[in-house]
């Protein structure tokens, strides 16, 4: 949880403000409730034996998921996140990031070579 390190948390709060003004327009939520683990980080890695590159398909338990890129593309190869209902990858670039209701199965395609880094926020209304 970035809350854990002070310096990095201040420095992505307006970032996670801006990612919530863009939930609330687009989902219509008044007010949103992010848990004490919020935001986080993912780190994808095919290098020094680093078994995490991707996430199998799953579901997250939330009413709205943020992904934001925190990785330019040219540092990895693979990875995107892959959504089984459009049958689509999404691959944002460095600064991006994508909304998606937290039940929408999806998954985080395998990296061959490099690191990727997500920041990811769990949201859910309030109300």
């Amino acid at each position: 949880a970035l809350r854990e390190i002070p310096h990095l948390y201040l420095a992505v709060k307006p970032i996670v403000a801006y990612v919530k003004k863009a939930i609330s327009h687009m989902y219509g939520f008044h007010t949103l409730k992010l848990d004490r683990n919020q935001p986080h980080v993912l780190k994808y890695s095919a290098e020094g034996g680093c078994n995490h590159t991707g996430v199998e398909l799953h579901h997250d338990k939330c009413d709205v998921t943020a992904n934001l890129c925190m990785s330019r593309s040219t540092s990895y190869v693979g990875g995107g996140t892959y959504f089984p209902d459009a049958r689509q990858v999404v691959r944002l670039e460095f600064g991006e990031f994508i909304l998606h209701p937290g039940p929408l199965v999806h998954g985080g395609m395998n990296i061959s070579s490099g690191n990727r880094y997500l920041m990811v926020i769990f949201a859910n209304d309030a109300n």
